[in-house]
C-alpha cells in the first residue's frame, strides 16, 4: 500500500516512516507542494525491484516466463523429483 505524504510530514516523521517501510510493505509517496517527488520503500521491496528489472532485461525472458505459464496452466509439468531422477541426482 502507497501511502501519500507531504515532505513537511516526512521531515517530521522519518524514524516512524522508516519503521513501518522496514517492517512491511507499506511506501511512502513524498509530495512537495502537492506534487509527487520521492518514495520510501524497504529495502527488500527496491532489491526485489531490482531483480525483476534485471530479469526482464534479459532477451527472450519475459517470452520464456510467459510460455512456462502456459505449461503449468495446461497442466504439462514435471515434479522436481522427476527432474532429480532423470539427471541422475
Amino acid at each position: 500500500m502507497t501511502n501519500i505524504i507531504s515532505i513537511s510530514d516526512a521531515r517530521d516523521k522519518l524514524p516512524s516512516l522508516v519503521n513501518k517501510v522496514s517492517e512491511g510493505l507499506e511506501k511512502f509517496l513524498i509530495t512537495v507542494n502537492n506534487k509527487p517527488k520521492a518514495v520510501i520503500l524497504s529495502v527488500e521491496e527496491v532489491e526485489s525491484l531490482e531483480e525483476t528489472a534485471e530479469i526482464l532485461s534479459i532477451p527472450g525472458a519475459l517470452a520464456s516466463i510467459r510460455r512456462g505459464l502456459k505449461d503449468i496452466e495446461a497442466g504439462r509439468i514435471v515434479s522436481f523429483e522427476e527432474v532429480k531422477k532423470k539427471n541422475g541426482l
